[in-house]
C-alpha cells in the first residue's frame, strides 16, 4: 500500500469505472486516489477481479506521472522470457477466458472473482520472446484500428441520443412558453413505490410472477426483460401489478445519470410483473395529463438539472430521489387534446432515432466480436502474423 501523500498532485489511475466507461483499456489522469492502493513501475499487466467472462484486461504503459492501480484488479509483473503486452493479449483470449472461467467456477466461494492464484496457475502455452513481441505488435496496430473505429461509434451513439434529449427540451421550451408550466404535483393523484423480495436472478417462466429491476426505464423506454423472478413459495403482493399505460420512474440507482429515467409500460406485455421498491408509480389526473406526454417532458436538460440538485443521500446506492422533488418537476401545461398530437410527432422522431441507435449498436457489437476473435487467432497462432502484416500493407486482407 502506497502513503498518497507522496504521489503528488496527479496520478495516472487505473479503476474499475475509468476502463469500463473507454473500453478499451484506456485510463486517464486523475487527482483522485482515494481508492488507489498499488503503486506499479509500468509494464505490468492487469486483470480485474470481476467474474472472468467479464473482466477487464490491460497493459500498464510508463508514464510521467505516478502510477496506481485500484484493489479490484490483480496485478501480474511478468518474468525476462514473457513479454507482457504478449500477456495481456492471452489473458484477453477467448480460450484462455473458458479457462479461467472453469477454474474460477470450480471453486467454492459465495461470489465468483478472480483471485491472483487462478490466474498464476493458468497454463499457457507461449511461443518464443521474438514471436511474442511480433503477435503483440501486429496487435497493437490493428487493435488500435477496431479501437478508433468503436471510439467513432461510441460518438456517434452518444450525439444521436444527445440530440433527442435536445428536440425534447426545445419541445418543452417552446410548449412551456406558449402554455406556461404547472407543477407535477397539481396534476398528479397517486404517487407509489413498490416491494423488493428476495428473487432470483433469471427471468420468469410461464405462470411465474416477476419484480422489475431498478433499471427498467433506463433509456426511456420499458425494458420487460429488466426483472426477476419471484420465488413460488412468496405469494404476489398483487397491489404492486403493473398495467399497461403505467408511468414508471426510478427513484434510486448507483449512477446520478440514471435516477429519474423515465417511462411508460406499452401495450402487449405480459401481466405478470410487479412494481420493485426502487422505481416509483406516476399516477397522472387523465383529465389533464397523458403519461406518454409527462414521460418526455420529463426528460428534457431542465427537469434532468432539477432532479440532479433534489437527489438525497451519499454516493453509491445510497442516492435517492425525494417525493418532493418529483411533484415539484415542471411540466408545460398543454391541453390535453393537444398532447396526444405532441406524443405522436415526438414519438415518430424518437423512433428514428432509436433505429440509428439500434444499427450503432450492432455496429459496435460485431467490431467487439471482430477483437476478440482477432487476439484469439493471433495468440493461438491460427495465421502467421508476419504474413496478414505483409497482406494488410499491400491493402489485402488477413
Amino acid at each position: 500500500m502506497i502513503d498518497p501523500s507522496i504521489l503528488g498532485d496527479h496520478v495516472v489511475h487505473y479503476s474499475i469505472p475509468a476502463i469500463d466507461q473507454h473500453g478499451t483499456g484506456q485510463i486517464e489522469e486523475t487527482e483522485s486516489i482515494q481508492s488507489a492502493k498499488f503503486h506499479l513501475r509500468g509494464s505490468e499487466v492487469l486483470i480485474s477481479k470481476l467474474n472472468p467472462r467479464k473482466s477487464r484486461v490491460v497493459h500498464v504503459a510508463r508514464h510521467d506521472f505516478p502510477v496506481v492501480s485500484s484493489t479490484e484488479f490483480v496485478a501480474l509483473q511478468v518474468n525476462p522470457g514473457i513479454d507482457s503486452k504478449f500477456l495481456a493479449y492471452m489473458l484477453q483470449a477467448e480460450s484462455t477466458r473458458q479457462t479461467l472461467d472453469a477454474q474460477v467456477q470450480s471453486v467454492t466461494r459465495s461470489h465468483q472473482r478472480v483471485s491472483p492464484e487462478d490466474v498464476t496457475h493458468l497454463n499457457l502455452e507461449l511461443p518464443p520472446l521474438d514471436e511474442q513481441r511480433r503477435i503483440a505488435d501486429f496487435l497493437d496496430a490493428e487493435t488500435a484500428r477496431i479501437d478508433q473505429l468503436v471510439g467513432l461509434r461510441s460518438s456517434q451513439l452518444e450525439s444521436t441520443g444527445a440530440r433527442m434529449l435536445n428536440t425534447l427540451s426545445r419541445a418543452a421550451g417552446d410548449l412551456g412558453g406558449k402554455h406556461g408550466t404547472v407543477k407535477v404535483r397539481h396534476v398528479l393523484q397517486k404517487i407509489e413505490q413498490g416491494w423488493s423480495p428476495q428473487c432470483e436472478d433469471r427471468l420468469t417462466e410461464e405462470g411465474e410472477w416477476g419484480v422489475v429491476k431498478a433499471g427498467c426505464v433506463n433509456g426511456g423506454t420499458f425494458d420487460e426483460n429488466q426483472h426477476k423472478a419471484l420465488p413460488t413459495s412468496i405469494s404476489p403482493e398483487l397491489r404492486y401489478r403493473l398495467r399497461v399505460g403505467d408511468l414508471l420512474m426510478s427513484r434510486a440507482s448507483g449512477s446520478v445519470e440514471l435516477i429519474g429515467s423515465i417511462g411508460v409500460l406499452p401495450e402487449g406485455l405480459p401481466s405478470n410483473l410487479l412494481l420493485c421498491d426502487k422505481i416509483y408509480r406516476l399516477r397522472m389526473d387523465r383529465m389533464r395529463m397523458n403519461p406518454n406526454f409527462v414521460a418526455l417532458m420529463l426528460r428534457t436538460h431542465r427537469v434532468r438539472e432539477e432532479i440532479k440538485l433534489g437527489i438525497s443521500g451519499a454516493d453509491g446506492m445510497a442516492n435517492n430521489l425525494p417525493t418532493a422533488t418529483v411533484t415539484n418537476l415542471p411540466l408545460p401545461d398543454v391541453p390535453l387534446v393537444k398532447q396526444g398530437r405532441i406524443v405522436d410527432e415526438l414519438h415518430s422522431q424518437q423512433r428514428a432515432t432509436q433505429a440509428a441507435q439500434q444499427l450503432l449498436k450492432s455496429q459496435l457489437s460485431v467490431l467487439a466480436e471482430r477483437r476478440q476473435a482477432l487476439i484469439t487467432a493471433a495468440v493461438t497462432g491460427q495465421f502467421d502474423v508476419t504474413t496478414a502484416r505483409r497482406s494488410a500493407t499491400s491493402g489485402g486482407t488477413a
